[in-house]
C-alpha cells in the first residue's frame, strides 16, 4: 500500500518559505547569513509536519524562531547575556520579568497559536515524519559530561555541515548559527563534573577556636545594588561608609541580571564561568544533598544556617539548591504571609523574618550564619525626564538600605543583650541594567560597545578584555563588625577581598571568622593572583579543574 503524503509542491514551497524567512530575519537582525543555521529549523519543520499542514508548519517555525530571537535580544540588552537552553526550562521565573516585555512577544505567541490551531491536521500518512521527531527529541535528551561534546544524529549533521559552536560567546553563536541551532547546542548536559584527585596544597590542621569569639554572620546579597568608587555614579549605598561600614569592591561574573551566577560564587567559592549556563539551573537536581558549599562549612563548625529571599522559592531553583548547599532552613515568600504574590514586596518583610529566625537561634544558644537576598531594587526602573530610570533606582535603593540599617540596629541590640559578636557583609550581585546611565556617567566608555542607542536596550557590549571585565563586573561590598574580639575584622576583610572576584569571598571569610575547610585554604592562595588573571577564562580552567567541582558539589 502506497502512503500518500501532502502535495510535494506544498512541502517544498513550505520549506522554501521557511528557509527564506529564516535567512532574512538573521540578515535583518545581525547583517549576517550562514545557510547552516537552517539545520534545526528544517528538522523542526519536518517534525511539525506530523501534525500541521506544510505552510502552517513553516510559518509556525518561523514565528517560533522570531519569538526566541526577540527574547534573546531583550535579555542581551538588559543583562549582556545571551538566551540559552536552560532559560527555557526556567520559564516560570520569566513571568516575574514580564514588565520587561514589549508588544512583539505576545503578538508572536498569538500568531503561533493561530498557526497551530488553523493548520492542525493528523492523518496516517503524516506518521512518516515521526522518525524525524524522534531523531530530534532523542538527540536533545542525550547525556554528556560538561566538558564534552555530545555525539548524536543531530550533532552528526552539524559536523557534516561544519556548524562551528562558538561556546566561548553565546551571543556570537546565535549570530552565526541561529537561535534554534544555538539552543540545541546549549541544552543541559545531564551528566555532572568528574570527580578525582586534586592537589590543594599543603594539608593544614584545623585550629580550635573559642566558640564565643566566632561572630554571627549576616551575608546580604543586595539585588542590583551599586555605587561607584569615584564620583561618577554615587548612590545612597555610599552612605553605608558614613555609618561605620568598611568599604570595598568585588568583581561580579554578571551584569544587569543573572543573580544566580553571583550567588553560586559567593556560596561555593567556585567561578560560575567555568561552565556555560546558569549553574543553579543546569545542576540543581544533580548536586549532592551534602554538597560542601559555604553554608555547610559553617554548619559543620557549629552554626545554625538559614537563607531567606522575599521572592518565590522556585526562582533560580533556590528551593532545590539551598538545602543541598547546607542551609538547614530556607524561608521564601510563600512562608512570609505575603497577601498578594503578584506584587513584588519591599525588603522589610525579608528582614523581619530574618530577625525572627535570629531571635530563635539566640534562644537556643546557637551561632547564626544567615544568607539574605533582597529584591526591592530589581528593575525595570521608571524613567523620568530621560534619566534612564536613575531617580527611580536610587529611590528604591534608599528605601531598601534604610530597612537594612533598621534591621542591623535590631540585630545589634539582640547581640548586645546576649553578648554575641556580629559580622555584616552586604554586596551588590551585579550592576543594575541601566547601561545608558553608566555610559552617560562615563563608567563605560565607547570602546565597551559595538553599538549604542538612545536607551539601554540599544547598547551592545563588545568582546571585553580582562581590564574592561573588571570595570564591567565591579560591585560594592560593605563590611561591619560589632562586638568582635578582633577590632580590625571588618577592615581586614575589606582589604583582603578588594577588587577580587566574588568567588574569593568564602576563602577570606573562612580564615577571618574562622571556619575551616581544606578547599578554602587553596582558594585563598589562588586569590592572591592579580584580579585580571582571576577573571581570565584560561586561568579559571587551569586553577579550578573539573574535579574540584565534582569533589565538592556532587556525589
Amino acid at each position: 500500500m502506497r502512503i500518500k503524503l501532502f502535495d510535494k509542491g506544498q512541502m517544498l514551497w513550505g520549506l522554501l518559505l521557511l528557509s527564506l524567512s529564516s535567512l532574512f530575519i538573521q540578515w535583518f537582525v545581525f547583517d549576517y547569513i550562514l545557510p547552516t543555521k537552517l539545520l534545526l529549523p528544517w528538522l523542526i519543520y519536518a517534525s511539525f509536519l506530523l501534525v500541521l499542514r506544510p505552510y502552517f508548519a513553516a510559518v509556525f517555525v518561523f514565528l517560533l524562531e522570531a519569538l526566541l530571537l526577540r527574547i534573546h535580544l531583550m535579555k542581551l540588552s538588559y543583562t549582556n547575556t545571551a538566551l540559552e537552553a536552560s532559560d527555557i526550562f526556567g520559564w516560570k521565573q520569566a513571568l516575574f520579568l514580564k514588565s520587561y516585555t514589549d508588544f512583539l512577544i505576545p503578538l508572536l505567541a498569538i500568531g503561533m497559536l493561530l498557526c497551530f490551531f488553523k493548520g492542525f491536521t493528523i492523518r496516517k500518512r503524516q506518521f512518516i515524519f515521526l522518525p524525524i521527531l524522534l531523531l530530534v527529541t532523542t538527540s536533545c535528551m542525550q547525556e554528556r559530561r560538561p566538558t564534552e561534546s555530545s555525539v548524536n544524529l543531530v550533532n552528526y549533521l552539524f559536523r557534516i555541515a561544519k556548524v562551528h559552536y562558538v561556546d566561548w560567546n553565546f551571543a556570537t553563536n546565535i549570530k552565526e548559527n541561529g537561535v534554534l541551532n544555538h539552543l540545541f547546542l546549549t541544552l543541559p548536559m545531564g551528566q555532572i563534573p568528574a570527580k578525582g584527585k586534586v592537589r590543594l596544597g599543603e594539608r593544614k590542621v584545623a585550629t580550635v577556636h573559642n566558640s564565643k569569639d566566632m561572630p554571627d554572620v549576616f551575608l546580604v546579597l543586595c539585588e542590583s545594588c551599586y555605587t561607584s568608587t569615584s564620583a561618577k555614579f554615587v548612590t545612597p549605598m555610599a552612605d553605608l561608609e558614613k555609618v561605620g561600614f568598611a568599604r570595598s569592591t568585588m568583581i561580579s561574573p554578571v551584569y544587569g541580571g543573572m543573580t544566580a551566577e553571583a550567588e553560586f560564587e559567593v556560596l561555593t567559592g567556585l567561578p560560575s564561568q567555568r561552565y556555560k549556563g546558569i549553574d543553579f539551573q543546569y545542576f540543581a537536581e544533580s548536586y549532592s544533598p551534602h554538597a560542601m558549599a559555604l553554608p555547610r562549612v559553617f554548619a559543620e563548625n557549629g552554626y545554625a544556617t538559614f537563607s531567606s529571599h522575599n521572592n518565590r522559592a522556585f526562582f533560580w531553583r533556590r528551593d532545590v539548591v539551598h538545602p543541598k548547599f547546607g542551609f538547614e532552613k530556607s524561608i521564601f515568600l510563600e512562608q512570609m504571609n505575603w497577601p498578594d504574590m503578584s506584587i513584588v514586596p519591599k525588603d522589610d518583610i525579608l528582614f523581619k523574618n530574618a530577625l525572627d529566625q535570629y531571635k530563635a537561634n539566640l534562644i537556643e544558644n546557637k551561632k547564626t550564619f544567615s544568607f539574605l537576598i533582597t529584591i526591592h531594587t530589581h528593575g525595570p526602573y521608571r524613567e523620568v525626564n530621560n534619566d534612564g530610570g536613575e531617580a527611580d533606582y536610587k529611590a528604591k535603593l534608599q528605601e531598601s538600605l534604610s530597612e537594612f540599617l533598621s534591621f542591623q540596629a535590631r540585630v545589634h541590640g539582640l547581640a548586645q543583650k546576649n553578648n554575641r559578636p556580629v559580622l555584616f557583609l552586604i554586596f551588590g550581585d551585579h550592576k543594575p541594567a541601566m547601561t545608558i546611565s553608566f555610559y552617560k556617567k562615563h563608567v563605560f566608555s565607547d570602546d565597551f560597545f559595538t553599538s549604542k542607542g538612545e536607551k539601554s536596550d540599544g547598547f551592545r557590549f563588545s568582546s571585553l578584555n580582562d581590564s574592561q571585565r573588571l570595570t564591567y563586573g565591579r560591585v560594592p561590598l560593605f563590611v561591619s563588625a560589632f562586638n568582635t574580639k578582633n577590632l580590625d575584622l571588618a577592615e581586614s576583610i575589606a582589604r583582603e577581598i578588594h577588587d577580587k572576584p566574588i568567588y574569593c569571598l568564602p576563602g577570606v571569610l573562612s580564615e577571618s571568622i574562622p571556619v575551616y575547610h581544606e578547599f578554602y585554604g587553596y582558594l585563598k592562595d589562588v586569590c592572591k593572583r592579580n584580579s585580571e588573571e582571576l577573571v581570565d577564562k584560561r586561568v579559571i580552567d587551569t586553577v579550578f579543574p573539573e574535579e574540584i567541582y565534582g569533589n565538592l558539589l556532587f556525589d
